[in-house]
């Protein structure tokens, strides 16, 4: 026999195996909602939030590495030596992940959402494409544009050891140079020129002392092909080399400036461009406005200076103090002195006063 409990029981059993229908969304959909609606419920998740909030001044950019379903060698060096230029601004993941970034971009904006990132590069390998590098930029959580390229010749940091003459520090601000006219000239890569400014410029600076200055990235390219309608595929290819050279400051016959030498020390990466998508009109806007500053602007703080040594110094305007209304512990023994012990009242017992 069959009661109503074991009836709720199996009717609530089959719901849960129902299987998602075709309109549905997959589950990391429901996962990129739910980061979307997060709500803090301690001062630690609220202040968490709030560093992921939209800012005047946005903090660096970190950059997401991540390998697909198959990477190859070359690829996996590739991305290990993007991660080292990127440090400490970099999150590189070893596993590999079932994400295909030009059929269905939403599990990567999951990834880069969760880690708060808003650049990506992303290392496959097939028949196909081989040695594949998609490189690319994100904005409020969704990609803004992509390229991809393929790495026709790669040479890693490490082959570079020995001849660097020690490399450079890890947070150091790159030079970067763009070798040749087609920068200037051509369209696709002045596109491409901003594209790999926002990805290897760094925190942004105003000034940069010259001898802070010690690593350079030059990329170079020759315009023809760029122009072409069929994307460079008849005939001549889209090829973009980049260089990493180290910078040491040495002794010079001039007093007014040292002589700069350049060691290389890799990656040494040639890339073919594959596919680019361009971002949407209306995301670029939304991407290049500005927002006001007058209203986000911090007030001015009054009477308050900085030293030489860069500390935070402040002045005080206070009333003047009395020390004698201070309240204080007052003991019996710290009584005021020269002043006459109380006389005992009244005339009690008749006047007797001889000696004892």
């Amino acid at each position: 026999a069959v009661g109503p409990r074991h009836l709720a029981l199996a009717t609530r059993a089959t719901s849960t195996r129902t299987h998602r229908s075709a309109a549905e969304p997959p589950p990391h959909h429901l996962s990129l909602m739910s980061l979307e609606s997060r709500r803090a419920k301690s001062a630690r998740g609220r202040r968490f939030l709030a560093q992921r909030e939209p800012k005047l001044v946005e903090n660096p950019r970190t950059a997401l590495l991540a390998r697909g379903q198959k990477s190859s060698a070359v690829v996996n060096e590739l991305l290990t030596d993007l991660f080292c230029l990127k440090k400490p601004h970099a999150k590189h993941f070893r596993r590999h992940n079932a994400v295909h970034p030009w059929e269905d971009a939403t599990p990567l904006e999951f990834l880069c959402q969760k880690n708060d990132a808003s650049l990506f590069g992303f290392g496959t390998h097939s028949k196909k494409r081989p040695h594949n590098l998609v490189l690319g930029r994100c904005f409020d959580h969704r990609i803004l544009d992509m390229y991809e390229f393929g790495v026709e010749a790669s040479a890693a940091m490490a082959g570079f050891a020995r001849g660097a003459g020690g490399g450079a520090s890890g947070e150091a601000k790159p030079l970067l140079q763009f070798n040749g006219d087609g920068w200037e000239n051509v369209v696709e890569l002045k596109e491409l020129r901003a594209f790999l400014l926002d990805w290897f410029g760094g925190k942004p600076a105003e000034a940069i002392a010259p001898l802070a200055l010690e690593r350079v990235i030059a990329f170079s390219a020759s315009p023809e092909g760029w122009g072409a309608a069929d994307g460079g595929s008849g005939g001549s290819r889209r090829i973009v080399r980049l260089r990493q050279y180290s910078v040491k400051l040495q002794k010079s016959a001039e007093a007014t400036a040292p002589h700069v030498a350049l060691r290389e020390m890799g990656p040494r990466v040639d890339l073919v461009v594959r596919r680019v998508q361009r971002p949407a009109p209306d995301l670029l806007r939304e991407a290049m406005r500005q927002p006001a500053a007058s209203s986000a602007a911090p007030k001015k703080a009054r009477n308050v200076s900085h030293s030489k040594l860069g500390g935070r110094e402040g002045r005080l305007h206070l009333p003047k103090q009395d020390l004698s209304q201070m309240p204080t512990a007052r003991m019996k023994g710290l009584g005021k002195r020269g002043v006459a012990p109380k006389q005992g009242g009244g005339g009690g017992g008749g006047g007797g006063g001889g000696k004892r």
